[in-house]
């Protein structure tokens, strides 16, 4: 018995790619506060038609990476070869979406979505009445209405059910009562869903906005003990007091339910890798996810984090197969799906959280302990 107990666990079987991030480029015609742009200091630029083909020859060597997301840090709309890209990536007979701040989607643009079936358009908005509009959020989806109701319309002209559209809302304390009127309007454009995510501040004064200020995973991790009683809730306000008993009962592994649905959420987990998503930046340098594509900074708890790019290789150089295959990033992919990391996010805080190169867990970087998007704070398409 002892033996077995003593046994190591079995290997975590290893995720296929499904899906790939393209930043076609890091370019935009926007200049919004809270984007990235503002703490990095990696040079910008856009991908070129020869690193674009060397990613459609390398996906054509995984096969189950069936989806090509057009997003990255920048507007995709902006370089000049995207129509020829976006046609590319059909004619390759991939599945296809597009996120984009809509403002240079005319009514041509609409035609050739629907003419070329882009499967989804993502529009990245994060006020709904332009007098809710400030430099934090510029533009609102009341000046963007026209032209998203041009795809509509054209859609319907075609008898096309794509592209699908959806939208993407950064929720920031000054933004957060809007979310009940983009229902409302979007129900009008005919957007099949609404996918909410957090703010990531880059900067200091950005700090303030988040909505996630007393948020912790400790109560998420916890597991429920099959010894303790089972509390079962009604629905409540989410006011502080109830929110701080309920977190205090998860915290000490109470069996909860609310409603009659059992409560329990798993601990910190890596939606790009445990989705088999993966990113290439516009010089084409493979990322295990969007987060580390670039140097930059994010602020969380009032605190700086300096986060440092992590490459795999480059398409350039090594075929996407190879880089995918690599034991470099088979291992990385085995630490992120076991988290074999230290629990930053809950930490009272030392100098090892200053960057994501270091923490107090064994292993290489990066250290992803307190990635915001494994904490389940922040969301991709």
């Amino acid at each position: 018995m002892s033996e077995h107990l003593n046994q190591p666990a079995p290997p975590l079987a290893d995720v296929p790619p499904r899906k790939v991030y393209l930043e076609l480029t890091t370019e935009c015609n926007l200049d919004c506060r809270m984007c990235i742009r503002h703490s990095w200091t990696t040079p910008g630029g856009s991908m070129s038609r020869q690193t674009f083909d060397r990613v459609i020859m390398g996906l054509g060597r995984l096969p189950t990476c069936r989806g090509v997301n057009f997003s990255g840090y920048g507007e995709p709309m902006c370089h000049p070869l995207f129509w020829d890209f976006l046609a590319r990536v059909k004619q390759a007979g991939l599945w296809v979406e597009l996120v984009t701040n809509a403002t240079l989607l005319d009514a041509p643009a609409a035609d050739r979505l629907v003419a070329l079936q882009a499967d989804r358009v993502i529009v990245s908005v994060d006020a709904v009445r332009p007098a809710a509009q400030t430099p934090l959020h510029p533009g609102s989806l009341a000046d963007l209405a026209p032209r998203l109701r041009a795809i509509k319309d054209r859609k319907t002209r075609a008898n096309s059910a794509k592209p699908d559209v959806c939208l993407e809302f950064v929720a920031t304390r000054s933004n957060i009562h809007e979310l009940p009127a983009l229902r409302r309007l979007s129900v009008s454009l005919g957007f099949s869903s609404i996918l909410v995510t957090n703010l990531a501040p880059h900067t200091e004064d950005l700090a303030d906005q988040v909505l996630y200020r007393h948020w912790s995973t400790t109560a998420r991790s916890a597991s429920p003990s099959p010894y303790s009683p089972l509390v079962d809730l009604p629905q409540m306000d989410a006011v502080p007091e109830v929110s701080a008993a309920v977190d205090r009962l998860r915290h000490v592994g109470t069996r909860l339910r609310i409603n009659a649905a059992d409560v329990h959420a798993a601990g910190p987990r890596c939606p790009f890798v445990a989705q088999g998503r993966f990113a290439i930046r516009h010089d084409g340098l493979v990322s295990p996810c969007l987060p580390l594509l670039h140097d930059h900074t994010v602020y969380f708890r009032s605190r700086a984090k300096r986060v440092a790019a992590f490459h795999l290789g480059n398409v350039n150089e090594s075929d996407l197969a190879d880089i995918w295959g690599s034991p470099a990033y088979r291992e990385l992919r085995r630490r992120v799906l076991a988290f074999e990391f230290s629990p930053c996010t809950d930490c009272g805080g030392c100098d090892l959280r200053e960057s994501n190169r270091d923490d107090c867990s064994a292993g290489p970087p990066p250290r992803c302990g307190e990635c915001l998007w494994a904490a389940g704070l922040l969301q991709c398409p």
